[in-house]
């Protein structure tokens, strides 16, 4: 089986508004997969579906291999889920949470204390294991909310905004656990607004926008995709002129051309890794040598604002 998820048209209506409008989209196995998206773009009501939270309203979806439809018990047993609020009864406590959710999947007796202990340390959750649901910071209750997953590590593994109210420390902490989940053979899903969190989880990167994908690919592949995204600075030996921008403007993938002072020149140009060995005979027909170069490339914040109209730190979930 090449994907672990596959969704045939699928759609979640709330009256004449579809929350998630016909999405067809293949999770290979084994790999991350980030979902970025404004509010309202469909990626939580994505995930309810896929964990069958939520029935669709029209098409279907199959997490390794089973129907979301025709078979939600088996696709309850093979994906977890890691909600975007934390979620436990006031009075439970975080050992007898993650226990408890280790049992429904089977873990009894010393292995289940065994993985519950793990678990608890590596989320740095041990000395508060005996403190109330309700006595949790925000930030532990997203840890536990998280850790859940980590008991009975399932095929897929879905997390909506995993290191939301956490702080910094944490969060790498969170990234690398669910890196090591994924090395462990799950497949992963993280719906995220966080660019630094999708450039380091991330395998290929899903773009939503008004319950729509607009587009999915690698992060490179994204980047790419933007005409002129790439911005060069070069400094010659020799004063610009117009004619040096004319020359430098004929160079094969240069969008646009600016002088920024008497000897540096700054071009918009199309994948830089394959403009720059062009550019040099050009410079040298000139007369001139190249001094300095500098060479920027669009960020994620740029690709999301390129799809979807929009910043990523304007998103707030």
């Amino acid at each position: 089986m090449e994907n672990a998820v596959e969704t045939t048209d699928l759609t979640k209506s709330y009256g004449n508004v579809k929350a998630l409008d016909g999405l067809n989209l293949n999770v290979r196995r084994g790999e991350i997969l980030v979902i970025l998206g404004p509010n309202g773009s469909g990626k939580t009501t994505l995930l309810h579906l896929l964990s069958t939270v939520l029935k669709p309203s029209a098409g279907t979806a199959k997490v390794m291999g089973y129907d979301i439809i025709k078979q939600p018990l088996k696709v309850r047993e093979v994906i977890g889920i890691s909600f975007q609020e934390p979620r436990g009864f006031w009075r439970h406590k975080p050992y007898h949470i993650l226990s408890f959710h280790a049992s429904i999947y089977g873990l009894k007796g010393e292995e289940r204390e065994r993985i519950v202990d793990e678990t608890l340390r590596q989320f740095d959750l041990w000395s508060s294991r005996n403190k109330r649901f309700m006595e949790l910071s925000g930030g532990q209750g997203k840890r536990l909310e998280v850790a859940k997953l980590f008991v009975h590590r399932p095929g897929v593994a879905v997390f909506d905004e995993p290191t939301a109210m956490v702080d910094l420390e944490g969060k790498r902490m969170i990234w690398d656990r669910i890196r090591a989940l994924r090395e462990a053979g799950s497949t992963i899903i993280v719906a995220t607004n966080e660019v630094r969190e999708a450039e380091y989880l991330a395998d290929r990167i899903s773009i939503m926008k008004s319950g729509k994908q607009l587009v999915i690919e690698n992060l490179r592949t994204l980047k790419d995709s933007i005409t002129g995204g790439d911005v060069v600075e070069v400094g010659l030996s020799a004063a610009i002129t117009e004619q040096t921008v004319k020359v430098i403007s004929e160079v094969p993938g240069t969008v646009r051309v600016l002088q920024e002072s008497e000897n540096v020149l700054k071009a918009f140009v199309n994948r830089s890794e394959d403009w720059l060995p062009q550019m040099m005979p050009s410079v040298q027909s000139l007369g001139a040598k190249v001094t300095s170069i500098r060479v920027s490339e669009p960020s994620l914040d740029d690709v999301f604002l390129h799809y979807t109209g929009k910043q990523v730190v304007e998103q707030n979930a």
